[in-house]
């Protein structure tokens, strides 16, 4: 017969040993959710942005755009990718981001300014990002990259004071506007439309305008950057041929998309 402590000693092996089965059992038994995000990774890639397969840079960053944005998100928000960073909240930053070719474009003239614009000040109050660009096709043809970025309660002004309320005051006649989508990849980039004409004349102008941020939360009062685009339309051409190459410099700009759906 073993000894009364011998005895003691097997039965509590055995006892552990039963819970230690019961225990792995229930670990390998008992459904656990699988390691993997809840959404996709589509937050700011830091670093500069990597070259392509042409030896051209490749879209890096990753940006939320919609139509309108300091009230609600829209079912048109998409998100984008390029390989230039507009995350900047100054000119300077803004002006060293963005290249002096986009695609087939070309730089023309220095950028301009416009900080100091009294039209600015009096609508927009004093955006840190206030700056315009001039850009040229092989063909000669014109188009104007505008930057407004602005953030705290003044960010609302860029929503309020929208190409739609100034080209009027300047005298543009909108004949045509809507939301027009940008075809990028497999998806489509959507931005407001404008068609506008000089009274008196045959000149007519697109204006196509969006907002963009470069976080998911789109809390415009932490930043947010309201792009425009302006193209002139020939007297000889049709007002979609002149819509095409406006859309071709913001594929340029944004050369893919993401997967994402908010809702």
């Amino acid at each position: 017969m073993l000894p009364a402590s011998r005895r003691y000693l097997l039965i509590m092996g055995l006892l552990l040993g039963a819970v230690v089965f019961a225990w792995s059992q229930h670990w390998f038994l008992t459904p656990r959710a699988p390691e993997v995000p809840l959404q996709p990774e589509v937050t700011t890639i830091p670093g500069t942005a990597r070259p392509g397969a042409s030896g051209t840079p490749g879209p890096a960053y990753t940006y939320f755009v919609d139509v309108e944005g300091w009230y609600r998100i829209t079912p048109y928000e998409t998100v984008v990718r390029s390989a230039y960073d507009l995350s900047g909240d100054a000119n300077q930053a803004l002006t060293e981001a963005l290249p002096p070719s986009v695609g087939e474009w070309k730089q023309v003239g220095e950028d301009v300014y416009l900080n100091n614009d009294p039209a600015i000040i009096e609508f927009l109050g004093h955006p840190p990002v206030a700056l315009s660009r001039t850009y040229q096709d092989s063909a000669g043809h014109y188009l104007t990259l505008s930057l407004l970025g602005n953030s705290g309660d003044d960010s609302f002004l860029l929503f309020s004071h929208t190409p739609e309320t100034c080209l009027p005051g300047r005298l543009w006649q909108i004949s045509a506007k809507g939301r027009v989508p940008v075809p990028i990849d497999d998806r489509s980039m959507y931005v407001q439309y404008l068609l506008t004409e000089y009274p008196g004349t045959d000149q007519r102008q697109i204006a196509l305008y969006w907002y963009l941020w470069d976080r998911p939360e789109r809390d415009s009062r932490a930043g947010v950057l309201s792009m425009r685009v302006y193209v002139l339309v020939s007297p000889e051409e049709s007002k979609d041929t002149a819509l095409d190459r406006a859309e071709g410099f913001i594929r340029a700009l944004f050369p893919a998309t993401i997967d994402w759906s908010r809702f």
